[in-house]
């Protein structure tokens, strides 16, 4: 882990980016049918991290491989404010994705924390983390990490 680098996303890491969130978007395919990706998924991933880099309540975090420059993985978050509540706001985690090859090695607790002092510094007090509920890794990923659940989310097809 000595030559990875977290960084802010820019504009030139918008392909690389969408590969990785369409590839989280088909992975969250195979654990329930309701998730199934557009046909188009490349295309809609790569405008939705155009738009994420450009919002300034949405924070893009890739940590990258100083080796190669290769973006590694990556991390999205939205700031919300929670008017019911407090804390008033909160960061969303709504993507998170590492690359195969460097997966079991702390990359991903690296982007969490850097994606937690960025919450703080947007003046977050909470943050939580949406993904399928199939999803036995995030699980226990956010578990170890502290994470205790907040909200149910139930679904009933309507087709």
């Amino acid at each position: 882990m000595a030559n990875i680098y977290v960084r802010e996303a820019r504009e030139g890491d918008v392909q690389v980016v969408a590969d990785m969130v369409a590839r989280l978007k088909m992975l969250n395919e195979e654990l329930d049918p309701h998730f199934k990706a557009v046909e188009n998924i490349e295309e809609v991933a790569e405008e939705y991290v155009r738009k994420a880099i450009e919002d300034p309540n949405t924070l893009v975090i890739v940590a990258v491989d100083g080796d190669t420059e290769t973006v590694a993985g990556v991390i999205i978050l939205r700031i919300e404010d929670r008017i019911f509540y407090e804390p008033r706001k909160k960061a969303l985690i709504t993507d998170f994705y590492v690359r195969a090859k460097y997966r079991r090695r702390r990359l991903g607790t690296l982007l969490l924390e850097q994606a937690i002092e960025h919450a703080k510094e947007k003046g977050a007090g909470l943050i939580t983390a949406v993904y399928p509920a199939g999803n036995i890794i995030a699980d226990e990923f956010y578990s170890k990490a502290g994470f205790k659940d907040l909200l149910v989310e139930k679904y009933k097809p309507l087709y």
